[in-house]
């Protein structure tokens, strides 16, 4: 019920939609399990973050899952997993980057690689936004 919401919402292109969406699922979980409900509301501008982009669909689909980074955490582990004594934070880096050049090797294209240029595009300007209104609010 409560991923079937989310992905509904995440599909929606109206973020006002989406948002009430979300607050509903919160509400159906206030009696039962008032700590996912909270949980929910407090992670209420990250579930949402990808609707306010104005992503593409298929590019949505392939954000909303987490294979991509816990593929690349596997093979940091398993690229780190011999190093008994962590000198400084250089060498904790300079491996972590060699685990992650060991996993790029075994990524697979996401679906939706050829709309990675909007996302980039999504996130400059959001940037930029977010810039502007910060100096608003500091004037």
């Amino acid at each position: 019920m409560a991923v079937r919401a989310v992905k509904q919402a995440w599909e929606l292109g109206d973020v006002d939609k989406a948002e009430k969406l979300i607050r509903n699922l919160a509400r159906r979980f206030e009696q039962e399990a008032p700590d996912v409900s909270r949980s929910i509301l407090e992670g209420l501008d990250e579930i949402l973050t990808i609707v306010r982009l104005g992503l593409p669909i298929k590019l949505r689909r392939s954000l909303a899952s987490t294979n991509i980074i816990e593929s690349m955490n596997s093979a940091i582990r398993q690229v780190c997993r011999n190093v008994k004594r962590w000198r400084d934070a250089k060498m904790a880096l300079r491996w972590t980057a060699a685990g992650m050049f060991e996993a790029r090797m075994g990524f697979r294209r996401i679906k939706a690689c050829k709309q990675l240029p909007i996302l980039k595009q999504a996130l400059v300007e959001h940037r930029e936004k977010v810039d502007l209104d910060q100096i608003k609010d500091a004037a």
